[in-house]
């Protein structure tokens, strides 16, 4: 079934760049298969295009032929070729814009503009509907600029496309207040959510600018991190209570000095949830020292820390120093210590107060025995108790591991803790 054309009453305009004044022989076919197709002659039509094509030097004598091939199919009534040959050309030249095509045949137009939106880039004055940010992430602020109370306003620009993302070479920031606001802001732009821009009802590829005003948050109450950091300890989750005694401790806080005694002690007790003792009793050891330096200048600590500052001192006094072993890997029944020489602690650091817990790795035979060769000291608060611990874990006994109830070899993890109490 063909369309009828009104090509001999209505000229046809390509919107293209200028490549060359003289005609090339590519574009005398074109004019030739234009003259055959008003003609009514589509076959002749089809064959001179095809030469066209042949005989294209530039990128825009291509465009031109497939503009004009996608609308001699439409003619003879194929809307699917015809829109292949408008998305060739649009490959081509995804700013090729093509005037009076309904006036050729009724239709013509909706077809090229359907092939033509996922190419085109709009403008903001070109929409119906403009982009609009939808949700999306708050911004991370800048630990350095928080701490500097830095802020400003910040406008950025990018392409968003059919489904509401920004597209991710377009992006530019325009104004900064500061460089490290940069990552941030394309961190948060990138991870939200946009109302894709329309024309005639039809999301379209469009062109949005940002704009935000940056104001560091105000200070947060350390106190209150804290209670929550011990809160999410009982949930166990040790990850965030991390996160929320570093925030404590953040110099942007203002944290007293009695509030990071109490932030000292807390990260400690999520280390410990964590398993890594080694960082547990440098927490536990800064938040203690600072506890005995407050008390011994008559500081007056609230009567919760005292408890909890106290309870942790008698806990960490009456702790096993040589603590039952994790293993690496799976096992049915896990070793058991039976028995290790008494550990010698250095004089001097009793004397300084300095302890902590060593954690040795090691592989522990059939037996129940260290192999010598395999030890190795993975976490240390000192170098001076390095030996110290190898020793005592090398001449110590265990009952094996087991493995479908078979003595077997595997690697330990063997903590070893001198309270400095």
């Amino acid at each position: 079934m063909f369309r009828s054309s009104q090509l001999l009453f209505v000229p046809l305009l390509v919107v293209v760049v200028p490549v060359a004044t003289a005609q090339s022989r590519s574009e005398e076919s074109v004019n030739n298969a234009r003259s055959l197709i008003a003609a009514g002659q589509l076959l002749q039509a089809d064959a001179a295009l095809d030469h066209g094509l042949e005989s294209a030097l530039y990128v825009m004598d291509s465009v031109n032929v497939f503009v004009w091939r996608g609308i001699l199919e439409y003619l003879r009534g194929s809307d699917s070729l015809a829109r292949l040959n408008f998305r060739r050309a649009l490959a081509l030249n995804q700013i090729v814009s093509v005037r009076g095509l309904d006036k050729i045949s009724p239709g013509l137009a909706d077809v090229f503009d359907a092939e033509a939106r996922p190419f085109r880039v709009f403008s903001a004055s070109q929409l119906d509907e403009p982009a609009a940010w939808r949700s999306g992430p708050s911004l991370v602020y800048p630990v350095e600029l928080r701490r500097r109370r830095l802020g400003g306003h910040a406008l950025m620009r990018a392409v968003v496309d059919t489904l509401g993302h920004i597209e991710g070479r377009t992006f530019s920031i325009l104004e900064s207040p500061d460089s490290a606001f940069n990552v941030p802001l394309q961190r948060m732009v990138f991870a939200a959510q946009f109302t894709p821009g329309r024309v005639k009802g039809h999301p379209v590829r469009s062109t949005i600018d940002l704009g935000f005003t940056l104001n560091p948050p105000a200070p947060e109450n350390p106190t209150t991190l804290i209670s929550a950091a011990r809160e999410q300890l009982r949930r166990h989750r040790a990850d965030s209570a991390l996160a929320l005694t570093a925030a404590a401790l953040d110099s942007a806080n203002n944290a007293t000095p009695g509030e990071r005694v109490y932030a000292r002690l807390v990260e400690g007790s999520a280390w410990h949830e964590k398993g890594n003792d080694s960082l547990a009793a440098r927490s536990f050891d800064a938040g203690l020292a600072g506890y005995r330096d407050l008390t011994a200048r008559g500081v007056d600590l609230a009567p919760f820390l005292k408890r909890f500052a106290d309870s942790l001192r008698l806990r960490r006094h009456a702790a096993t120093p040589f603590a039952t072993p994790s293993v690496v890997g799976q096992i049915d029944e896990p070793p058991l210590l039976i028995s290790h020489p008494p550990i010698r602690y250095a004089p001097e650091m009793q004397a300084l107060r300095i302890g902590g817990t060593v954690i040795v790795k090691a592989i522990l035979d059939t037996t129940g025995r260290v192999l010598p060769a395999t030890m190795k000291v993975v976490e240390s608060p000192n170098p001076i108790f390095n030996a110290e611990s190898k020793r005592v874990v090398l001449a110590a006994l265990y009952r094996p591991a087991r493995i479908h109830g078979r003595p077997a070899r595997v690697t330990i993890r063997q903590p070893i803790t001198f309270a400095a109490y």
